[in-house]
């Protein structure tokens, strides 16, 4: 029942005409060309279809790439029309195969359908449903609304050949006005009258099996009807009219079936072949006329020997195209393992260069830092230097005032008066430089050897501290009392003791143990210079 193909297949030659105006003189265009007049020509002339498809060289992947699905569903109807079972078959998975892959989803659903009559109602497998499923959801996928109409004639389709014609034509009638209400393509309404006919056959109504024949027949001519399909159909019928006959003794009306049949063998498939030569064979038996009978046997003979060197032919067939399957997939197995050492080969390279980049940026992050450290330091040794010039500027002013005091005492005239002045410069003198001499060696020393580190830290954690107050923090960090701070500021005790409390209320003091001095030396311990 493979026929029923070559009718929607005609409906994609207006597809071949398409690119065919589209081409260009190039030997692709050239191939496809033969695709063109391969598919207006298989249904009536296969055997030049054929010629035509053989016409195209190797590779018939680049010859005809894109279209390749067109390519093996013509051969699969080719082979239909030579009755060539298997090779029909193997076609149709190929068809199938690169339908998907072209997303040529119409032929995907026709080659879905032609696999599930070869696993189901050929080889009876139930498992042949998954290619009725995929021929649904591809119809789905292009929006084809006829090829959804022939998936839902598959379950009547499967009832009539499993013998259950009772239920096959009641599926069938629901739909029938349905199937005749599509004229775009008639050939759903012949199928429906062909199964409708067939199942009153075997259900003995031979009357109502006459009337749908009858309006089966009234499709002749019909535009969107293949001829050799229609006649496909018409023959089958005629032969099971002529073997309803014959088993009814009735040799007359099966002799006239028979006649009619033999017009249309041409169009017969190896099945209604097979049952046509049988009809011949019973008939002549009937008739006594066993020269005639013999005949005939020995012409189902030859039928059947034909019929069994195609099979051969088709498994040999079969087994080059699996080991060219084999070596296109070795091949693609091979490109691929390509393709894998090239992507390990960029992976490790992209990690090296991670690696190099990632401690590339470690080494820079640490060039910044140090420096930003030694930045950090020269401001503030410039900060420091510009304070101490401050304090330079200050004892010399110190000394111009004592000199001046001197220049006064000299010039009194009372010698009184000039050694009680005398006396009292020698206090104040003695008084400051208790402040000024005794601890000259060590304040140099400060001068000279400020500790940087510790005004980076202190800095960095108290930032909210003013340069006075760090400067206060470092003299009660080496040991210097408030007295002595408030002769290096040039300022009072009293201010040294006040910006004291600030600062602990600063550095949240207030609510630990430690004295600011303690907290001092505590916290910045490690920063203590190793005296020698």
């Amino acid at each position: 029942m493979n026929f029923k193909f070559l009718n929607k297949f005609i409906l994609l030659i207006p597809f071949f005409v398409v690119f065919s105006v589209f081409s260009q003189h190039n030997h692709e265009d050239k191939y496809l060309r033969f695709l063109e007049l391969a598919s207006d020509s298989f249904s009536e002339n296969p055997k030049i279809a054929r010629q035509y498809l053989d016409s195209i060289p190797n590779p018939i992947k680049k010859n005809v790439k894109n279209h390749l699905a067109c390519y093996y569903e013509l051969k699969a109807l080719i082979n239909d029309k030579f009755n060539e079972t298997a090779k029909r078959y193997q076609n149709f998975t190929l068809a199938l195969k690169y339908a998907e892959l072209e997303k040529n989803y119409d032929a995907a659903g026709a080659a879905s359908l032609e696999l599930f009559y070869n696993t189901y109602l050929i080889k009876k497998d139930s498992s042949a449903y998954k290619y009725l499923d995929n021929a649904k959801k591809f119809y789905e996928l292009s929006g084809n609304k006829n090829g959804l109409v022939e998936v839902m004639q598959m379950p009547a389709y499967v009832e009539f050949f499993s013998g259950n014609f009772k239920k096959s034509n009641k599926l069938i009638l629901e739909q029938l006005e349905n199937y005749k209400s599509i004229k775009d393509d008639a050939y759903y309404y012949m199928y429906a009258l062909f199964m409708l006919s067939s199942n009153y056959i075997d259900l003995g109504d031979i009357g109502k099996s006459h009337k749908y024949f009858n309006i089966l027949k009234s499709l002749e001519g019909n535009a969107t009807l293949s001829k050799s399909l229609y006649q496909s159909h018409l023959a089958t019928i005629q032969t099971g009219l002529a073997d309803f006959y014959l088993e009814n003794k009735q040799v007359d009306s099966s002799f006239y079936y028979i006649s009619e049949s033999k017009l249309l063998k041409h169009s017969m498939n190896d099945y209604d072949l097979r049952n046509y030569f049988n009809l011949k064979i019973n008939y002549y038996d009937l008739k006594e006329n066993h020269e005639a009978k013999t005949q005939y046997i020995d012409s189902l003979k030859v039928f059947e020997h034909k019929m069994l060197n195609e099979i051969m032919d088709s498994s040999i067939n079969i087994g080059d195209s699996l080991l060219d399957v084999e070596t296109e997939l070795k091949a693609e197995q091979e490109k691929k393992w390509h393709i894998i050492k090239w992507l390990i080969a960029l992976a490790v390279l992209l990690i090296l260069l991670f690696v190099l980049y990632t401690l590339n940026k470690k080494k820079t992050k640490k060039v910044i830092t140090n420096f930003e450290k030694s930045n950090d330091e020269f401001t503030y040794l410039k900060s420091t230097h510009e304070k101490l010039k401050v304090k330079v500027h200050g004892l010399e002013d110190y000394i111009v005032e004592v000199k001046k005091e001197i220049k006064s005492i000299s010039s009194m005239d009372s010698g009184d008066a000039q050694r009680k002045k005398i006396k009292e410069l020698l206090k104040n003198l003695h008084l400051d430089s208790s402040l000024l001499l005794d601890k000259t060696e060590n304040h140099l020393e400060l001068v000279n050897e400020f500790n940087i580190d510790f005004f980076t830290q202190i800095k960095n954690e108290y930032p909210q501290l003013s340069d006075s107050e760090v400067i206060i923090c470092y003299y009660l960090f080496v040991g210097f009392k408030s007295k002595e701070i408030a002769v290096f500021l040039n300022s009072s005790t009293r201010a040294v003791e006040g910006k004291r409390y600030r600062i602990a209320k600063k550095m949240d003091l207030q609510k630990s143990d430690f004295t600011l001095v303690e907290y001092l030396n505590t916290s910045f311990k490690s920063l203590k210079k190793v005296e020698s």
